[in-house]
């Protein structure tokens, strides 16, 4: 790779980086409800989470294990109450990792789907949190975090 090359991609993970710190504090200004999920490993099974007495959301990351080399296939229901959009952002907790939320696809209201990445890590292990983010109007509503480990081959 040449020096513009280097310098380019350099550059704009920088941006990036700096993006998401930005981003991160200005969502949490605008969370009005946290959920800590500590009951499920969603890089092994999908997981239902009760919101408050009729409410669940059920999250979905494939394929099983979240490798940090191919995409994720992301699904989010929702029962007993429904949102405008929905994001997930991946947070790495050892390495401080702050990377960008991933929209998700409204399929229905209670339905939505897209696509992720983990970035690569150099660690062999590493802990996240996927922060599922509901939207409703102009209000975040809701942040629902699910610890999850990446162990590199």
């Amino acid at each position: 790779m040449n020096n513009k090359a280097l310098t380019f991609v350099a550059t704009i993970s920088i941006l990036l980086i700096v993006f998401g710190y930005w981003y991160q504090s200005f969502l949490q200004d605008r969370i009005q409800r946290v959920i800590n999920v500590t009951d499920c490993q969603i890089n092994k099974t999908s997981c239902r989470v009760k919101i408050d007495d009729v409410a669940f959301l059920t999250l979905s990351i494939l394929p099983i294990g979240i490798p940090q080399t191919q995409a994720l296939d992301i699904d989010v229901e929702l029962e007993g109450f429904d949102a405008n959009r929905i994001s997930v952002n991946f947070e790495g907790i050892e390495i401080d990792h702050n990377l960008l939320p991933y929209s998700l696809d409204k399929q229905d209201p209670y339905h939505f789907s897209g696509k992720g990445f983990l970035s690569i890590c150099s660690l062999r292990k590493m802990h996240w949190l996927a922060n599922i983010i509901i939207n409703s109007d102009d209000a975040v509503l809701l942040k629902v975090s699910f610890p999850f480990e990446t162990i590199q081959n």
